[in-house]
């Protein structure tokens, strides 16, 4: 069971040769890593994360964060303050790796913390910590299942590789150069490859995503057509506009109408 006591979350950016600490880690502690990296120094042993990974720290251990020297870095936390855990659960802690990949799914849930900031909600706490237990499950999911014997899971394709990576960053600026180099490809291979798995090209897939992602925005938030299709990487309302009509039927605003069972 993990039932955090207390959680206290963030992001900040930092300049150019930025350094932290040292400071003694109170609590679990989650760090995602947007863009640059860093180095953090645990007990005088360096640990190096570089941009799309997520640092796992845990509880006594002295640190000192240095952050990179030619760029700015960008993260997100989340501090977990835990009773004492089982056994079994913290010895599977012990057991995965310090740094992954950042998921997808571990992005989400981050980004549903942060979402919560300003919450007046009654019940916000009781919704924070139940976040905050989800990242750490789900980090230690991730953790088990990347370490676990290769005949007992499954390796991530390129096709999936790509795919992981597209959906972390589609409010930005994608290219077909860029997905391929993310996963050692050539360009031309990564077409062959989606186009076998997916049925589309990788842009494409990218676009589907940004369309599903607008779709969800608009039935969920009551963000406007403007603000949603610039979320989701869209350099113009009326391309966004143009996307969901093609993928739907219906204008942005039908759909929203739609959702919220609205008639005309």
């Amino acid at each position: 069971m993990i039932a955090p006591t207390e959680i206290t979350f963030g992001e900040i950016v930092y300049p150019p040769g930025s350094v932290l600490g040292p400071r003694l880690q109170r609590f679990y502690q989650l760090v995602l890593i947007q863009r640059g990296c860093v180095t953090v120094w645990l007990d005088g042993t360096p640990l190096q994360a570089d941009a799309d990974s997520v640092i796992l720290l845990f509880p006594g251990h002295e640190e000192y964060f240095e952050f990179a020297r030619d760029g700015e870095t960008e993260h997100t936390w989340v501090h977990i303050a835990l009773p004492e855990l089982p056994r079994p659960i913290k010895e599977r802690l012990n057991r995965v790796a310090q740094i992954l990949p950042l998921s997808p799914a571990l992005h989400t849930l981050m980004r549903q913390l942060l979402a919560q900031r300003n919450s007046t909600l009654s019940t916000i706490d009781e919704i924070r910590k139940t976040i905050a237990a989800q990242m750490l499950w789900c980090y230690l999911g991730e953790g088990e299942t990347r370490s676990a014997p290769r005949s007992r899971r499954n390796q991530p394709s390129l096709v999936e590789r790509a795919q992981n990576y597209a959906n972390l960053h589609l409010t930005e600026p994608l290219t077909l150069e860029q997905l391929a180099q993310v996963v050692a490809t050539s360009p031309a291979h990564l077409i062959r490859l989606f186009r076998a798995e997916v049925g589309v090209t990788p842009l494409a897939y990218v676009w589907q995503q940004r369309v599903k992602m607008g779709i969800e925005l608009l039935e969920q938030t009551g963000l406007t057509v403007d603000q949603i299709a610039q979320r989701c990487g869209f350099k113009t309302s009326y391309h966004f506009s143009r996307r969901v009509k093609e993928a739907t039927g219906m204008t942005p605003i039908q759909v929203r109408r739609h959702a919220w069972q609205q008639t005309e």
